[in-house]
């Protein structure tokens, strides 16, 4: 009787939960930080969701004004000098709700499938869609694991180790903002996420290899499934870890075809045509690797990446051909015993590169950015603790990194101070 019950409310919650969904927001696997929590299961189903709404403070200065920017790339919405009016907000990130679950089919041979969906409790938004997370069904036998959904890329699940207290994706905190989620540049000042390596990817398929010895590989293939011209826009991802003991290491490397994060973030004066009329094309690269080690109480993380946005094909002179630049992220994260975790990190960005068509000259002069952020929480029991954030987000005189969550304009060199506090809780 208890059993029929349980699975009635399952059903019930999924019902639901169908017509109460929204949008996707970027996400990160859960933290291995966390204490350890037995979820409850009806059958081989296992329901569990994050939740962690937040009130923010937010205040912004340093907007650069017209002349201080000498940047080609960066010029595009001409500095005013004018900063982010200052603001408080309730913000609920990438709080989930999943359900999954696996099934035996003998020989071996197992499937597994999820459906995950971000849950509004900030807004109560509805119209949204279910499986606006990680969403798959997949086969996993001696030959490794193959699943077929809307998924993380590999380049995003293996960086980043040290997740920020579990709540750093899609918050103000992420190190993705500056890391992997952002261009320095774009017209107008609208934040962008064209030239994002930060991605949960729409209709992929995804490879894992069984382990050797600690060393797993794996790949991402999304195809272009409305192809328009001569475009071709597919992502393809790919990666390594090994782990041993309390060492983790990765290295990923993912590319973006025919996306055009380059010329989709700037003015119409260096813009390419991206119609696919023609013969340009787009082909942005990331190569990324990451480390963290754990002993005891402690975990420290680095991560490191090189952005490349490059574009051919083009005609004329003093159009975009490409840029690049490093980032990199250092973290430490230290349980105090009992209750209390805390955690610091440090995120920078170079000015970079750039060439434009024609030997234009191009510069990159104040595209650089950097960030830190501190954290802290108390853990009532396993499943609910209260947190506290703060990140300082600092932008080049021409740079326009954005970590915002109800913001979308910044003008150049714009410096985001943000505090928060919070409580979160998993099941």
């Amino acid at each position: 009787m208890f059993d029929d019950k349980r699975k009635v409310i399952v059903a019930a919650v999924a019902g639901a939960f169908c017509f109460g969904a929204t949008g996707a927001a970027f996400a990160q696997a859960p933290s291995a930080g966390d204490p350890p929590m037995k979820r409850d299961k009806v059958g081989n189903v296992e329901v569990y969701g994050f939740l962690y709404p937040e009130f923010t403070v937010m205040s912004s200065s340093g907007a650069q004004v017209g002349g201080v920017s000498s940047s080609t790339l960066g010029s595009a919405p001409s500095p005013t000098g004018a900063s982010l009016k200052s603001r408080n907000s309730v913000d609920a990130s990438n709080s989930r709700l999943g359900f999954r679950g696996t099934e035996d089919l003998g020989g071996g041979l197992s499937a597994r499938w999820q459906i995950e969906s971000t849950v509004p409790l900030d807004t109560g938004d509805s119209g949204g869609v279910l499986a606006s997370r990680d969403s798959y069904v997949g086969l996993r036998g001696g030959f490794g694991t193959v699943r077929l959904g809307n998924m993380e890329t590999i380049y995003k699940t293996l960086g980043d180790p040290l997740k920020f207290l579990n709540i750093a994706s899609g918050n103000f905190v992420s190190a993705s903002n500056i890391l992997s989620s952002r261009q320095p540049f774009n017209a107008g000042g609208t934040a962008s996420s064209a030239g994002s390596f930060h991605l949960r990817q729409k209709n992929s398929v995804i490879y894992n290899s069984p382990s050797f010895n600690g060393v797993q590989l794996s790949a991402l293939y999304s195809p272009d499934e409305a192809r328009t011209g001569n475009l071709n826009a597919n992502v393809q991802s790919y990666g390594a870890t090994y782990k041993k003991s309390g060492l983790y290491l990765a290295l990923a490397y993912e590319i973006h075809n025919d996306l055009f994060a380059g010329s989709n973030n700037l003015g119409t004066a260096l813009k390419n045509d991206t119609s696919g009329a023609g013969n340009v094309h787009s082909k942005d690269t990331s190569p990324r690797a990451s480390a963290m080690y754990t002993w005891g109480k402690t975990r420290v993380a680095l991560d490191v990446a090189t952005i490349k946005f490059s574009e051919s094909g083009q005609t004329g002179s003093g159009k975009f051909n490409d840029y690049k630049n490093t980032r990199y992220n250092l973290a430490w994260e230290q349980n105090w015993g009992g209750p209390w975790r805390t955690i610091a990190q440090y995120t920078n960005a170079s000015s970079g590169s750039c060439t434009l068509t024609g030997a234009a000259a191009c510069s990159t002069t104040g595209l650089n950015g950097n960030m830190l952020a501190l954290g802290g929480e108390y853990w009532f029991s396993k499943r609910t603790a209260l947190f506290a954030l703060y990140a300082k987000l600092n932008n080049g005189s021409a740079a326009t990194y954005n970590n915002t969550a109800n913001a979308k304009t910044l003008s150049p060199g714009d410096d985001i101070t943000q505090y928060a506090m919070g409580v979160r809780t998993s099941f």
